[in-house]
């Protein structure tokens, strides 16, 4: 009865007797479980094993003289080139084979070919792989079974339970016709040693008796009349791939690298956030721990402030640079011979003003510019403001300098 499909089943499609396809599910236990009919196989709820129609494959038997496996495809591959069912040079043709039977140094293959005109409606992404139809039946031993599909009549002949041919009948009825088109194909079963024996005829579907009565007559098979069966999924997987689905195949499989590295790549630019996030929290962190640092130290910083600024306050009176006699000693060496005299120098609050009286103003400036180029004197900022120019021509000058490192107030 139908019903859904859990993800972990197999999909399994196959043609009926009309337009529509039977969706089977096959569970671990490998049993089938009929699902629902589908219109159209894209309808096919995910990857799915699609039974390809008799019509769509050649099948081609025969008996080979040697029971080296190995060379087998080649064998068969020059026997089908003989035959025209493929072209010598074709490299694109889908063919794969089977071994059935090894009898001393013989060996009885079976090559199957897909037909180049591969149906649209076949042509969907999730079509996983391909099997031949007959591949897919539970089939009887030692038969010819008979079943339609696809608005054609099916047939397919067993070794054993191995099927050796696989065909359509030219005829969709099971007319005269059809039964003569039996009887030949059952002639060269026997004439090419393809089946030692048939038992009898299996009809499989909505067969009338005189159909089969018709069919026991023409070949002397007793016939027999059954439903179709359940799938069965094949123990050797089919290669039979057609080249448009295996090019679907391949533009899923990009697409998949493509989802793949952007999933990547967003996988990289987020964590490259984190980081960053991370980094700017852990600096925080850092910050924030020095921040406290500093404000535990902020009373012994304070504490050495204060001592160095006292320390700044007494250099005026224990630093011998500094007094007052030490600073006229080293102005009044950079005297010149003559044309510059001074008149005064005072000490206010740490400021020094050097007074004095200059022949010319070029010559107060010029001693000005030695004042701020001796090295003892480094300790004040030097300036002098433009001298007062007197009748008699001579200029008088103040050199005021500040000191650089404290101020007594």
């Amino acid at each position: 009865m139908a019903g859904k499909i859990e993800k972990s089943h197999t999909h399994f499609l196959r043609a009926v007797d009309g337009e529509e396809w039977e969706l089977w599910a096959f569970s671990e236990s490998k049993r089938a479980r009929f699902v629902r009919r589908l219109s159209t196989p894209t309808e096919a709820p995910g990857a799915t094993v699609v039974a390809l129609p008799v019509e769509r494959t050649v099948a081609f038997p025969a008996w080979l003289a040697t029971s080296d496996r190995s060379v087998i495809p080649e064998i068969l591959r020059l026997q089908l080139e003989k035959r025209g069912l493929i072209s010598k040079n074709s490299g694109d043709a889908v063919v794969e084979y089977r071994v059935i039977d090894t009898r001393e140094n013989q060996t009885l293959a079976v090559a199957t070919i897909l037909q180049p005109e591969f149906p649209a409606e076949l042509t969907f992404e999730q079509a996983s792989r391909f099997e031949p139809a007959a591949y897919t039946f539970p089939l009887p031993l030692d038969r010819l079974i008979i079943w339609r599909e696809k608005g054609r009549l099916a047939v397919a002949a067993t070794r054993g339970r191995e099927p050796v041919i696989f065909q359509v009948l030219s005829d969709r009825e099971l007319s005269e016709t059809a039964a003569l088109e039996l009887k030949c194909i059952v002639f060269q079963l026997h004439v090419q040693r393809l089946c030692d024996r048939l038992l009898g005829i299996t009809l499989w579907g909505d067969f009338s008796a005189e159909e089969g009565d018709r069919l026991q007559r023409c070949l002397g098979l007793k016939v027999t009349r059954d439903a179709v069966p359940p799938p069965s999924l094949p123990a050797i997987h089919s290669k039979l791939l057609p080249p448009e689905v295996s090019l679907l195949h391949a533009q899923k499989r990009r697409r998949r690298l493509i989802s793949f590295g952007i999933g990547v790549l967003t996988a990289v630019y987020l964590l490259g956030i984190l980081g960053l996030v991370g980094y700017i929290y852990w600096q925080r962190f850092v910050a924030d721990r020095l921040s406290r640092r500093i404000q535990a130290q902020a009373p012994t910083v304070a504490a050495i402030e204060g001592t160095a600024e006292r320390w700044r306050q007494v250099e005026w009176a224990v630093n011998p640079k500094l007094y007052p006699v030490e600073l006229l000693y080293q102005v009044s060496q950079l005297l010149p011979p003559d044309g510059l005299r001074l008149t005064g120098l005072e000490v206010q609050k740490g400021k020094v003003i050097v007074r004095g009286e200059a022949t010319t103003a070029p010559a107060a400036f010029k001693f000005a510019e030695d004042i701020k180029a001796n090295p003892d004197l480094q300790m004040f900022t030097w300036s002098m403001p433009s001298p007062n120019l007197r009748p008699d021509g001579r200029a008088e000058f103040a050199i005021e300098g500040d000191p650089k490192f404290a101020k007594i107030n």
